[in-house]
């Protein structure tokens, strides 16, 4: 493809101007995002932005400088191969680097390329979101939130030979459906636009928000919790940031210690590295440094089996490489057999998460997280949704949580996550005790 191409060019322009490196690695990201904004079921802003960040990492011996820049003249090449050079003469070694990656063969990516959603204009994204706002209309409803269009490249080359370039689309719609004092949250992910159904999304949204006019109270404690996959995912970065080899084999501050090849989990837990799974646009190499990515099964059937590796970990623990940045980067929850609905109908007494923020991992041997609600919290009673609910710090082990949980059998893919980017392709959660620590006074 040409944006590849070009950004290929461009990666391989800087790396011959650091030709004086003992080794070098450039990189070459170009994003090309369009928006949709809207508030108060209206289009508020229309946005478009084309942005390119070079990143050049030169190497003198086991020192390294990197230095990113925007501008890709000759001029600011330069300037930036001398910065890289000069930081790389001054900081101490690293002696746990050994070398770059070098060539490998890279599988042909699957498709993650859409016209349709490439070339979405304004008028097709507003065009996408005018059912949404006459359903909210229709419940009295307010609503906030985005659609996107993208299209996302990405280049490496480095001085020992690797060269790889990837284009993929992205196409996105979140929607916060707003009542006087309630919210529910509802959206869409997924490389091609085509496929939004901006009504479904608006529906899921509406009838969370109309449940009922004042959110209630529930005393904190210990509930049977429906994870959507948004809130699933959050939870899920207790044990992926514990999952790189840098966190297993010399931090040692990981869940997986001493649990490798053990079973942990619900053998109805199955957890796989994918990144050619058709709900993804994610490319076929590590981004970080351009080695090829493996496809792995993580845990499997409850059974702890493998950590990640990138080039520089694989090297410095003399284990295979892996391909990775360091954590699972291309994330999939094998689906259950039973629908997002019989799982609902299957709860007595529980609470529905939509969503989460401020997540930290707080034990990482634990793979104990805290967070807190948002956009919608609901109460289950015999099966049914019946109250809104004040938002919950929640705080759990997930290895606890998920030795007792089940998946509904439809997978999405879920937002990217605010601090690593990537996405996961994940199903709803059924998790038979979760830690609902306390109350706040909002919804």
């Amino acid at each position: 493809m040409r944006d590849q191409d070009r950004a290929l060019s461009l990666a391989e322009r800087v790396l011959k101007a650091a030709a004086g490196a003992d080794q070098a690695q450039v990189s070459v990201a170009v994003s090309d995002a369009s928006y949709a904004r809207f508030a108060r079921n209206y289009v508020v802003q229309n946005l478009a932005s084309v942005s390119t960040q070079i990143t050049l990492t030169y190497y003198v011996g086991k020192k390294s400088g990197s230095v990113s820049t925007d501008d890709a003249s000759p001029a600011s090449i330069a300037r930036m191969v001398a910065a890289a050079r000069a930081i790389a003469q001054r900081v101490p070694p690293d002696n746990g680097f050994v070398s770059l990656p070098k060539p490998a063969a890279i599988a042909t990516a699957a498709r993650s390329y859409y016209d349709t959603t490439a070339d979405a204009t304004a008028d097709d994204r507003v065009e996408k979101l005018l059912p949404l706002f006459a359903r909210m209309k229709t419940s009295d409803l307010s609503s906030s939130g985005f659609a996107t269009t993208q299209i996302n490249t990405v280049a490496i080359a480095n001085s020992l030979g690797v060269r790889a370039a990837f284009t993929g689309t992205m196409s996105g719609l979140q929607l916060k459906a707003i009542a006087e004092r309630t919210s529910g949250f509802a959206e869409f992910y997924g490389p091609d636009f085509s496929m939004l159904d901006p009504q479904a999304v608006a529906e899921r949204a509406a009838m969370k928000a109309t449940l009922s006019r004042v959110p209630a109270n529930l005393k904190p404690g210990t509930y049977t919790v429906l994870l959507e996959p948004s809130a699933f995912a959050a939870a899920l970065k207790a044990l992926t940031e514990g999952m790189g080899a840098g966190d297993v084999l010399e931090d040692k501050d990981s869940w997986m210690v001493g649990r490798i090849g053990k079973r942990v989990f619900s053998p109805n837990f199955t957890l796989r590295d994918d990144w050619s799974h058709p709900l993804f646009a994610n490319a076929p190499f590590n981004t970080g440094d351009g080695a090829p990515t493996k496809k792995l099964t993580l845990i499997d059937r409850g059974v702890a089996k493998h950590y990640v590796s990138s080039t520089y970990t694989a090297n410095k623990y003399h284990v295979p490489n892996t391909g990775h940045p360091g954590f699972p980067a291309n994330g999939v929850v094998e689906p259950g057999t039973r629908s997002r609905e019989a799982l609902l109908a299957s709860i007595e007494r529980g609470v529905l998460i939509s969503r989460t923020w401020y997540e930290r991992v707080v034990d990482p041997r634990a793979a104990a997280i805290t967070g807190i609600t948002r956009d919608g919290v609901y109460l289950i009673e015999n099966g049914k949704l019946t109250k809104t609910l004040k938002n919950f710090r929640y705080f759990v082990s997930m290895i606890d949580a998920l030795k007792d949980v089940e998946f509904s059998n439809a997978q999405v893919l879920t937002e990217p996550d605010s601090d690593t980017s990537y996405s996961s392709v994940l199903p709803d959660a059924k998790i038979a005790k979760y830690n609902l620590a306390a109350q706040t006074s909002f919804a």
